[in-house]
């Protein structure tokens, strides 16, 4: 025998009941104050810029050094305390006669590893954001999807409006409506 289109067709109690589930999943991200809070944590944090890229060790040497030679040409008309900083900070980076001596080393390491390290946080803390925020649209779309098969079908949609569940009107409002 032939398969007709009604045989094709969703059951609309099935239909019904998807759509039930998805509003409520919809409901549940909606009314849940931590998740409300942590979507709008996470979509803050993807709008914060990435930091700048760790830099090596030499480069960390270098932009001290500079940095430090920038702020000795600012502090030649301080006062002394004021120059006595200065010059404190560009003699602990000015390389010595046999260029920089461990301990600049070792402090330009741990600069570089700190550095390292917050871009992988940083790396990590945007993924979880990202991961967030698709599971809520993924919510979204299911709730949204289920509203538009649900207000497709005639005979779902009669079916919901005998049982007095108020369908949307298409749009963006996407079937979070259900009891």
């Amino acid at each position: 025998m032939a398969s007709t289109k009604r045989d094709t067709a969703p059951d609309p109690e099935r239909l019904i009941g998807a759509w039930r589930d998805a509003a409520a999943d919809a409901r549940r991200w909606r009314d849940d104050p931590d998740r409300v809070a942590a979507l709008k944590a996470a979509r803050t944090r993807l709008h914060q810029p990435p930091p700048p890229p760790p830099r090596p060790p030499q480069r960390v040497l270098a932009d001290e050094l500079h940095a430090a030679r920038a702020a000795w040409e600012e502090g030649q008309g301080l006062d002394g305390s004021a120059r006595a900083l200065a010059y404190a900070n560009l003699k602990r980076w000015e390389p010595g006669l046999f260029g920089y001596s461990e301990t600049q080393r070792s402090t330009a390491g741990k600069i570089a590893a700190s550095e390292a390290a917050e871009s992988r946080r940083d790396e990590q803390e945007r993924a979880e954001a990202q991961a967030l925020i698709r599971a809520f649209r993924r919510v979204q779309d299911r709730a949204r999807s289920t509203a538009r098969a649900v207000q497709a079908d005639p005979r779902a949609r009669a079916m919901a409006a005998d049982e007095g569940l108020m369908l949307p009107e298409g749009g963006r409002s996407g079937g979070v409506t259900a009891p």
